[in-house]
């Protein structure tokens, strides 16, 4: 199961991770498809893979300790009541997790292509002539 997570893993990335062309634009219809494809992909799209990363790792460990919990939950054979209602409540937390992740990583990837082109904006010269004004 974990070489089936890894090896996906690793073929979503070199699909994601392609070098982009420094000209196009970024939209967000596009950070969008990349962000639903899996958990920081729409980060990856943006130029921002540290906060690609952490959110593959986040959704990624999220899962495993679901699969984990709910494995224990559902394996239990003690009397203890109060453990196994421990577990689903660990297995819950951890489903949640992932939805949290996955909702943030498109909400983020979504703002980030938005705001791609500010720095470029906020950087340009404002007292530089543009070439309208040195035509006249």
């Amino acid at each position: 199961m974990i070489q089936k997570a890894l090896t996906l893993l690793l073929f979503t990335m070199t699909v994601v991770a392609q070098e982009a062309d420094s000209l196009s634009a970024k939209t967000p219809g596009q950070a969008v498809k990349r962000a639903l494809l899996f958990p920081g992909g729409g980060q990856f799209y943006n130029g921002q893979p540290i906060k690609g990363g952490l959110l593959i790792g986040a959704a990624f460990a999220s899962g495993l300790l679901y699969i984990d919990f709910a494995n224990k939950y559902k394996n239990y054979d003690g009397n203890d009541v109060t453990q196994k209602a421990t577990y689903l409540k660990q297995r819950n937390k951890y489903g949640w997790w992932i939805g949290f992740v996955y909702i943030y990583g498109l909400l983020d990837a979504i703002v980030e292509a938005h705001l791609h082109p500010f720095n470029d904006i906020m950087n340009e010269d404002l007292e530089k002539p543009t070439q309208k004004e040195e035509e006249k």
